[in-house]
């Protein structure tokens, strides 16, 4: 009977002892949030490319009349490519109309690249699968938006509900997070990006 229960108690050890280890740690999570949090500038810089970049991954969702995307569906969205796609975008032009072009085409892609050079993304550290839904604000369009941001004017916030799944080398196990982050910029004229109401798988 004895040697029942010490068996019977290891066997519950050894399922039990995956899961323990499965929960991701403070720092899985803070890679998952920044990286959700670098995908959502990069595919805002995409969309305001003219005409848009497509991002390998990432598909806009966009209403019948709409000129800005109601959500952005995210498979397998890798954050290394991300910066490669951006970094090919960004080489140094032969004289300033060029330059001027460049940065006329995508009045945010050197804003997206900052945080994905930040942060150091390679091919495979971290990939995104799930969905990316925005409130732009209201009377918001695409003119009106790309005004603010060739002009410099202060952005409103922006909201972005996420339900994004993480994967990659960068982290010890999954990580999925649903909740909302801002997009706006500072006082100071920063673009800056703010968690909100974030759980972490379910809880």
């Amino acid at each position: 009977m004895k040697q029942r229960i010490i068996g019977f108690f290891l066997i519950l050890l050894v399922i039990l002892f995956p899961l323990t280890a499965a929960k991701p740690s403070e720092r899985d999570i803070l890679i998952a949030v920044t990286a959700i949090s670098d995908a959502t500038i990069a595919n805002v810089a995409a969309f305001l490319n003219t005409p848009a970049l497509n991002l390998p991954g990432s598909v806009f969702e966009k209403e019948v009349r709409a000129t800005l995307p109601k959500a952005l569906e995210l498979k397998e969205a890798d954050l290394g490519i991300y910066r490669k796609t951006y970094q090919s975008l960004n080489k140094p032009q032969s004289n300033f109309l060029l330059s001027l072009l460049q940065s006329a085409r995508g009045p945010l892609n050197d804003v997206a690249l900052l945080f994905l050079d930040t942060h150091e993304w390679e091919v495979g550290h971290v990939s995104l699968t799930g969905r990316v839904s925005t409130d732009w604000g209201e009377g918001v369009t695409l003119a009106s938006l790309m005004s603010k941001v060739v002009t410099g004017e202060a952005i409103d916030p922006i909201e972005a509900v996420v339900d994004v799944k993480a994967i990659g080398t960068r982290l010890s196990t999954d990580v999925s997070i649903r909740g909302s982050f801002l997009l706006f910029t500072d006082q100071e004229g920063y673009f800056v990006i703010e968690p909100r109401q974030l759980t972490v798988n379910g809880e």
